[in-house]
């Protein structure tokens, strides 16, 4: 399918240098999300010592509660994004994480307040996580969009490997768990201050860049195409993908700080500080392998989907079951390097399967499909804490949870089987564009 209206090329050089600095704002608003996300995790043993909750029941209220919310925000937040643009979302973000944050003294001990504290923060956190895509389109030339794509799972792990040591830091600063995260709010303003800088700063990309605007008859086109492409068996094995992966990187980023902290014989019983040096040292694994994937996989795999994504969840099956075997976790630089490998490959997926439909789909719907397959990825990481909760809540340990993980990862091998690395030549536009990705 052609456009019916020609956009004019486009050079890399056209593109100021001020989009670095939009990258760099990018970078600390998902890290802060992140960090928002994951802080009550170590803590888990800490908030069950002042509540009358079950360790099953702490967590999801705390971890929980903000899948279940920040699923719903993200796939909301998309059409807001389209209307208002990224900047007074990232705004609007940064203020309800705040708000979250500076309720928790207040609210945070009690089942019901410290579920609307962190809901408001998941609300905020939704449409971050929903404007990557956006923004690495209508800011990047195509070929550096692969790599904002990567800069963003790498926030999300070095918000996640930050929020793990925050969290004890803050608690032990003050003595008291709520007040610290309470004490986390100027992270925001961070936030805010630099995306209030992207509003004033210069337009980055040139006209006729970035989202292209097409006639209603190239929408209708389109349109048509995203049908056929949603009744295809690959196009929901590439989104199973995702969705598999959420599950597992919720779970697994979710449930092991309160494995690693809790007491014997529910956990480890390495207390708060223990458990997150543990966990965020592990996330440097996921950081390079999201920055690294699109090497491995076209170096290594011959660009092919298919064994990279089943390696993949192999690598993470057997991590996730490493957590239980004596010696290894009883042996801290053991343990933290079976995290750090699990979390490595945990990174590979998303830039694997995403990267397929940007390879082998029309360009002009790849963005539907995309963000499709990352909304309902977003519910596959609900399931994944609300499976493990469950668990834990039933048994009071965390075998179980854990074997729910390896089984998802499993699952995951058997999926990715069926992956393709041919094109839908029935879908292909008579003029399509090329589209690069460093993820398959």
């Amino acid at each position: 399918m052609a456009h019916s209206a020609t956009t004019p090329a486009v050079t890399e050089g056209a593109y100021k240098p001020f989009r670095w600095f939009i990258l760099a704002t990018l970078v600390v608003v998902v890290a802060v999300q992140a960090i928002a996300l994951i802080t009550p995790a170590p803590l888990i043993g800490e908030i069950i010592k002042t509540t009358s909750l079950s360790p099953g029941e702490v967590t999801w209220m705390t971890m929980g509660t903000w899948n279940l919310f920040v699923a719903i925000a993200a796939i909301l937040g998309g059409p807001l994004i389209d209307k208002f643009g990224f900047k007074w979302m990232y705004i609007f973000g940064m203020v309800m994480i705040g708000i979250g944050w500076l309720l928790m003294p207040a609210i945070g001990d009690n089942f019901m307040g410290m579920t609307v504290a962190r809901a408001v923060q998941a609300i905020g956190g939704g449409p971050i996580m929903a404007a990557g895509v956006y923004v690495s389109a209508t800011c990047f030339p195509k070929k550096e969009r692969a790599m904002v794509n990567g800069f963003l799972g790498a926030a999300m792990g070095l918000g996640i490997m930050a929020g793990l040591n925050l969290g004890p830091a803050s608690m032990a600063a003050v003595g008291d768990w709520a007040v610290g995260l309470r004490n986390l709010w100027p992270l925001a303003v961070v936030g805010i201050l630099m995306t209030v800088i992207v509003m004033v700063g210069p337009k980055v990309a040139p006209e006729g860049a970035g989202m292209e605007h097409l006639d209603e008859a190239a929408a209708a086109s389109n349109l048509a195409l995203y049908k056929k492409a949603i009744l295809m068996p690959l196009t929901w094995i590439a989104t199973a993908c995702v969705v598999i992966a959420s599950w597992f990187n919720q779970a697994y980023n979710d449930m092991t700080p309160g494995y690693l902290a809790l007491d014997p014989p529910v956990g480890l019983g390495l207390g708060a500080a223990g458990a997150g040096s543990i966990a965020s040292l592990a996330q440097i694994g996921n950081i390079v392998g999201c920055l690294v994937v699109g090497i491995i996989v076209e170096r290594l795999f011959h660009g092919k989907a298919r064994p990279a994504l089943m390696v993949a969840f192999a690598g993470m099956a057997v991590g996730a079951g490493l957590l239980l075997v004596p010696g290894i976790n009883t042996n801290q630089v053991m343990l933290t390097t079976v995290m750090l490998i699990t979390v490595f490959f945990l990174g590979w997926i998303n830039a694997s399967a995403l990267g397929w439909i940007a390879k082998n789909y029309p360009a002009e719907i790849t963005g539907k499909l995309g963000g499709m397959a990352q909304g309902i990825g977003i519910f596959g990481g609900l399931a994944g804490v609300a499976a493990g909760s469950a668990a834990l809540h039933a048994t009071d340990h965390y075998v179980v949870s854990t074997f729910i993980m390896v089984g998802v990862a499993i699952v995951g091998v058997i999926v990715s089987f069926f992956m393709q690395t041919h094109k839908h030549h029935d879908l292909e536009s008579p003029a399509p564009e090329t589209v690069t990705s460093s993820g398959v």
